[in-house]
C-alpha cells in the first residue's frame, strides 16, 4: 500500500509510520517537524504545514491506499483535508479523541461509539482550552462524516483515550514515573476514579489492521483501547512496583487541594469521575490483541527511566512547592495521613 501520515514523526504516528514500513508498504511522513533522524530512511519525510493549503496542494498531486490524518483538530481543516484528498484516497482515518464523549451532558459510562448520535441534543459545545480542542474534533468528526455521507468519501474515525508509551511527547506519565522515583509525597486526586488507555505500539497495530480492512472500515468510528480499565491509583501502584518503589500518594481531595494552591497540572490523569469506552465494538470488526499492560507499562517506565534525554516536564518545575503543600498535609493529619 501507498500509505500517507499527516503528523509521523513522533510517539504513535511514527510508530504507526514504522509499522506499516516494516509491513513492506511504501510510507511517507508530512510533517513541520521533518525530517527526524528516528524514521527508517527509507521513509520519506515532506516537511510542511497542514494548515498551509499549498503544502495540502503538494501532497493532492498522488494518490494514497491511505492517508492517516494525525493532526487535524478543527472542522477547517477537515473541509481543507476534504477539498484536496477527495477522489485520491482510498481510506482516510481521522485522529479523534474520546474527549468528545466529554461534551456529553450526563452522560454515562461506558462511551460508545454511537452515543454522539443518539445523545446529539445533549451536546455543549464549551469554549476555552480543553474544551475547545474536544470542540474541534467533535466538529471535524461531523465534516468527515457529512462527507461520507454525501459525496462518500472514505473516512474511518478513530477516537482515542489517553495514549502512553516510549517517546510520549505529552511526558504526562513520565511526571508521575518522576514523582515515584524522587520517593517524596505526591498528590493524584480523584485516584480512585477509572478509565481505560491505549499503549502506543498496540495502538499502531491496531490502526495497521484497521487500514488493511477499509470494507468494514468506512463511514465507521471505533473506539480504539486497552482491554483494562484501571484507576489512577492502579497505575501509579503498578508502576511503583515496577520500579520497585514505594507509592507515596496522599489522599487529599480537589476541595482541600484548591483552597491550597495546588496546581492540578501536576496529575494530568485526574479526573472527578469514570471516564471509560467501551471497545466491543473495534474487538468485534478488527480482533484487536493487547499487551499486557505489566508489560508496556514495564517497556515505557525503563525508555523514560533509561532512554529520554529530553527536558523534564514542565509541570514538574513547581515539585518543591507540591513537597511542601504534602508536607502540610501530613502535618494537619498526623499518622492518618498516608494512602
Amino acid at each position: 500500500m501507498k500509505i500517507l501520515i499527516l503528523g509521523g514523526t513522533s510517539f504513535f504516528g511514527r510508530e504507526f509510520a514504522i509499522k506499516a514500513f516494516n509491513e513492506g508498504n511504501k510510507v511517507s511522513v508530512f510533517s513541520r517537524k521533518a525530517p527526524t533522524d528516528n524514521l527508517p530512511l527509507d521513509i520519506k519525510q515532506i516537511r510542511g504545514d497542514r494548515e498551509f493549503e499549498p503544502d495540502l496542494a503538494r501532497l493532492s498531486i498522488e494518490n494514497w491506499d491511505i492517508v492517516f490524518d494525525n493532526i487535524c483538530y478543527s472542522p477547517e481543516s477537515a473541509q481543507k483535508a476534504l477539498k484536496y484528498f477527495s477522489g485520491r484516497v482510498g481510506l482516510y482515518i481521522f485522529t479523534s479523541s474520546e474527549a468528545v464523549y466529554y461534551l456529553i451532558r450526563d452522560l454515562s459510562n461506558p462511551f460508545r461509539e454511537n452515543h454522539t448520535d443518539i445523545f446529539k441534543d445533549n451536546i455543549e459545545f464549551k469554549k476555552g482550552g480543553f474544551w475547545d480542542y474536544a470542540s474541534g474534533k467533535l466538529k471535524a468528526e461531523q465534516i468527515f462524516l457529512a462527507a461520507f455521507r454525501e459525496q462518500k468519501f472514505p473516512v474511518s474515525i478513530i477516537r482515542l483515550p489517553i495514549v502512553i508509551g516510549p517517546y510520549d511527547n505529552t511526558l504526562r506519565a513520565y511526571s508521575y514515573w518522576l514523582r515515584i522515583a524522587d520517593e517524596f509525597n505526591f498528590f493524584a486526586p480523584g485516584y480512585n476514579f477509572s478509565r481505560r488507555f491505549a499503549y502506543s505500539r498496540d495502538l499502531a497495530n491496531w490502526i495497521y489492521i484497521l487500514a488493511n480492512n477499509p470494507e468494514n472500515a468506512t463511514g465507521e468510528i471505533f473506539n480504539l483501547a486497552d482491554e483494562n480499565i484501571i484507576s489512577l491509583y492502579d497505575f501509579l501502584k503498578i508502576s511503583a512496583d515496577i520500579m520497585s518503589k514505594e507509592l507515596k500518594l496522599l489522599p487529599a481531595d480537589f476541595a482541600w487541594l484548591k483552597e491550597n494552591g495546588f496546581d492540578l497540572s501536576a496529575s494530568p490523569y485526574s479526573s472527578k469521575r469514570d471516564y471509560i469506552i467501551d471497545n466491543a465494538k473495534s474487538k468485534e470488526v478488527l480482533n484487536l490483541q493487547f499487551t499486557d499492560i505489566r508489560t508496556w507499562l514495564t517497556e515505557s517506565i525503563d525508555w523514560f527511566l533509561n532512554n529520554y534525554a529530553g527536558l523534564k516536564p514542565i509541570n514538574y518545575s513547581n515539585r518543591q512547592k507540591e513537597i511542601e503543600l504534602a508536607k502540610l498535609w501530613i502535618k494537619e493529619r498526623g499518622e492518618n495521613a498516608n494512602k
